[in-house]
């Protein structure tokens, strides 16, 4: 069947001097570069003079929206005449013949099969989902299931708490997808944490078909130059990404006021900012756990980042947030998160419905997705001697920091002298580097001279479950700048210089050597990834270490023993670019590159997935937040693995030096993480209590979880438990 249209005439002849006749409304123009639809033409009421023009006429204030989709429902009013450049879209008509013994063409058969599949997408059963047959991800049964909550409700409030590995960017992006497939949605935010940012437009484009733009200072800067001084990146893509860690800055802040600005506006169509919000990582924009001091019940504390995203969410129709581990244990923090989720079902504060948490949560475990066959973790230990002059340093630190103590009247060690130890534990060149820029006056510090009710506050915050994904062992990083605060009240008081500075040797002495945990996990490497020596094997492993300059001590000694061109790299200050080139290389097959040991920081503890080719990951020392360590173990331990995830520890055999203990202490906390029973949720304050009554003397004076208990356990339903693996 041929249908034939008779195209308006392109080529009117316009007279010498004279300009294209103005629109009307409902026709299509290109005005700008951009093309835009008439709302209204309006004459002006006075003649302009023949003095100006040499021909008196009326001039044409014409109203238009923008068609593009890259500002669509903008609006611009221009005045027709001083235009250069503008012209009418021609009208393209109805068909006039219709013969039903021809075949139509190409351009038009193809314009009506996507006029019906759109129209057929727009009233589509809510059962029978579109997106998973248009994208390009390898799916699941399980991952439809977070979209067949979003379809059955009118708005979509979602926490998707599924167990780390098992896809979480796929479920999210499946429910956009088919929420924008559905007109249902048209602008879509993500917040995700800066490191993640290129994986989320990456991932968006090659398996949704989606474009998503990073808006950051440089796209502010390129879509200035592109649409003038006031151009807004908010306003004019409708798929953006925004780093939470740029979310509350000054320049993020103007933008958003104005898109809000225009939502609030009563002449609008539009009631929300963006239709779709999308965080991942969600636990980051928690409230910090609540602080007691006096006794009290606690109030958990927002932060600038919390508040940003809160008020952003409030704008947005759809909410959709991403955490394997929403819940650091206290109820406070956990139910602000929900009310950011759904302020409808959820309020800060208040007692947790467990009907509304099911209907809003989406959370399964590994265990619990029998059809896949995941692998249990074993865990397993990677066993040291520790040296005597490791026994004799860590003794004499623990020995001047009690007397220095005592001296002042306190009963127990403070929060700094937990700072230097957990610096020694981790390497001593990290501790001497420490020790160094404590001793370094030229440093701001102060500010903080009693820590007998700060304590516990402090500790969570920094060190525990509490703490930041901010990049740590720098030295404007919150642990560096805490143990610098603490000069005031000078936890080494009782210290000689001389003492100081001969603990700073000490540990200098290890700057091109290893100490006796790195020998062993030499040892272990050699064994793995060259077991003649010479000759490499496809094996690859995975090193964590939470401070950089634990990092760097370790690639210099790995480098010195011939790993250089086998070793990769990636820390806080490495560039989201050279981060995606290096998790590129370490996931290609090993014949094709030659890379066999990625040494890391916690900078690679989220969204970088490692399981391709690797099943053995070291943590080289522990972290006290058990969020923290299991984001670690999930870059191997996740779906797509095909082997039986190893996650080893460095443990010392014997435990008669005070150095000895707490490092096996230590060891015995991450396997406890790694086979906990119970969820993480219930685990976070227990660890808190562990590690302050090991290492300070006293137990933790937190506010309690719901008003009871510090462990009061959440819903069973959100956190099943976790079933205890194998260890060696």
């Amino acid at each position: 069947m041929t249908t034939q249209t008779t195209p308006a005439p392109t080529d009117v002849p316009v007279p010498a001097g004279s300009l294209p006749a103005p629109p009307e409304p409902g026709q299509v123009v290109q005005v700008r570069g951009s093309v835009w639809a008439v709302t209204n033409v309006e004459a002006q009421g006075l003649l302009r003079s023949s003095a100006d023009d040499g021909t008196a006429r009326l001039e044409h204030v014409v109203d238009l929206q923008s068609l593009d989709e890259d500002r669509m429902g903008e609006e611009l009013t221009v005045v027709w005449e001083l235009e250069v450049g503008q012209s009418v879209v021609p009208d393209r008509g109805l068909p006039e013949t219709i013969d039903a013994d021809a075949f139509d063409g190409p351009d038009t058969l193809g314009a009506f099969v996507d006029a019906v599949r759109w129209g057929t997408v727009t009233s589509a059963d809510p059962k029978a989902f579109q997106a998973p047959f248009r994208s390009g991800a390898t799916l699941e049964p399980y991952q439809l299931e977070p979209l067949r909550r979003a379809l059955a409700a009118p708005r979509t409030n979602l926490l998707l708490a599924d167990d780390v590995g098992l896809g979480k960017t796929i479920e999210a992006g499946l429910v956009v997808q088919e929420l924008l497939l559905r007109h249902r949605a048209r602008s879509v935010i993500i917040v995700c944490p800066p490191s993640l940012a290129l994986k989320w437009r990456d991932e968006m484009r090659e398996k949704f078909g989606l474009d998503f733009v990073i808006v950051d200072s440089a796209r502010m800067a390129s879509d200035r130059r592109t649409y003038g001084l006031a151009a807004n990146p908010l306003r004019l893509h409708p798929r953006v990404i925004v780093s939470m860690a740029w979310l509350p800055g000054v320049r993020a802040q103007r933008l958003l006021r104005e898109v809000l600005a225009d939502a609030a506006r009563s002449g609008t169509a539009r009631s929300y900012a963006f239709d779709v919000l999308v965080v991942d990582e969600a636990h980051h924009v928690a409230p910090a756990a609540p602080s007691a001091v006096g006794g009290g019940r606690g109030y958990a504390v927002d932060s600038q980042r919390t508040r940003a995203l809160r008020r952003l969410a409030e704008n947005c129709e759809h909410r959709l947030f991403l955490s394997a581990t929403p819940h650091n244990g206290y109820t406070e923090s956990f139910s602000a998160l929900l009310e950011m989720i759904d302020p409808r079902r959820f309020a800060r504060g208040a007692s947790i419905d467990t009907t509304a948490l099911d209907e809003v949560t989406v959370r399964r475990l590994k265990s619990q997705i029998k059809e896949k066959d995941f692998r249990n973790r074993q865990v397993k230990v990677l066993p040291y001697d520790a040296s005597p002059d490791e026994e004799q340093a860590y003794a004499t630190l623990d020995g001047l920091l009690r007397d220095s103590g005592r001296s002042q009247g306190r009963r127990h060690l403070d929060i700094a002298a937990l700072l230097l130890k957990k610096r020694l534990l981790s390497s001593p060149w990290a501790f001497a580097q420490t020790l160094e820029r404590y001793l370094d006056q030229s440093l701001p510090g102060g500010g903080l001279d009693d820590f007998d009710d700060l304590d516990d506050d402090y500790y969570t915050e920094v060190m525990g479950s509490g703490q930041s994904d901010e990049e740590e062992g720098l030295t404007a990083q919150p642990e560096m700048d805490t143990l610098l605060a603490t000069r005031a009240s000078d936890p080494l008081s009782t210290a000689t210089r001389e003492q100081l500075e001969e603990l700073a040797a000490w540990g200098r002495g290890y700057q091109s050597r290893p100490d006796s945990r790195l020998e062993a996990l030499l040892s272990f490497l050699d064994a793995v990834c060259r077991p003649d020596g010479k000759t490499w094997t496809n094996e690859r492993v995975v090193i964590f270490t939470e401070y950089t300059d634990t990092l760097d001590w370790i690639v210099s000694v790995l480098r010195q023993q011939g790993y250089g061109e086998r070793l990769e790299v990636i820390r806080g200050s490495t560039s989201a670019e050279e981060r995606e080139e290096v998790r590129a290389r370490f996931t290609a097959s090993p014949s094709e590159e030659k890379v066999r040991v990625l040494v890391a920081t916690d900078a690679a503890g989220e969204g970088i997935d490692l399981q391709d080719y690797c099943h053995r990951l070291v943590n080289f020392d522990v972290p006290f937040n058990p969020s923290r360590l299991e984001q670690r173990v999930g870059r191997i331990d996740r779906y797509g693995q095909r082997e039986v995830p190893e996650i080893y520890y460095l443990t010392p055999t014997g435990r008669t030096g005070l150095y000895a203990g707490h490092q096996e202490f230590l060891g015995r906390l991450a396997e406890k993480i790694a086979t906990e029973t119970q969820d993480l949720g219930v685990v976070n304050p227990l660890i808190d209590e562990e590690v302050t009554t090991q290492f300070l003397g006293h137990a933790l004076r937190k506010a309690p979880a719901g008003g009871g208990g510090a462990t009061s356990r959440p819903s069973s339903g959100l956190w099943p438990a976790r079933p205890r693996s194998t260890s060696s």
